[in-house]
């Protein structure tokens, strides 16, 4: 990690790291033994909402997936250090915190962990909910925002 740091209340926070510094984090951990995280994701629904929620045992780093929304984090349990949009966290949990759009996070589970994802919809179809939330590329969201704003 980078020595330069700064304080967000009783957070230490460490520099951000751009969006080409997370995807070569993720090239870099593909290299390595994988965890299997399908067996370790549990999905919730409820009247209007999905939740995501993930085990990540103590020692495995993951990143996430880019966000299309504006979105809560939630560290339901543990401690992990994770990029956030303020840059490196210590947290705790449990402790929320929201996350902007085309943050893709990097998160390593200090302790086990459970790192929660909730959104607002109305389908339980997980591949429809992905499409609705999620980007599969920068590229790609790039491409929705510029044409969201009537560009090409």
């Amino acid at each position: 990690m980078n020595d330069l740091t700064t304080h967000i209340g009783d957070e230490t926070v460490l520099r951000k790291y751009s969006r080409e510094q997370i995807l070569q984090l993720e090239d870099a951990l593909r290299q390595l033994p994988q965890v299997n995280l399908d067996d370790m994701t549990s999905h919730y629904f409820a009247d209007g909402v999905y939740l995501r929620s993930l085990f990540i045992p103590a020692g495995v780093c993951v990143t996430g997936k880019i966000h299309k929304t504006r979105h809560l984090t939630i560290i339901a349990s543990g401690t992990v250090k994770i990029t956030t949009d303020d840059g490196i966290m210590d947290i705790t949990g449990p402790a929320v915190f929201v996350s902007e759009p085309g943050i893709k996070k990097a998160c390593f589970a200090v302790t086990d962990a459970v790192v929660m994802n909730p959104h607002p919809t109305e389908s339980t179809d997980l591949e429809e909910i992905e499409k609705q939330f999620i980007a599969p590329s920068f590229e790609a969201l790039d491409r929705e925002e510029r044409a969201c704003l009537g560009g090409q």
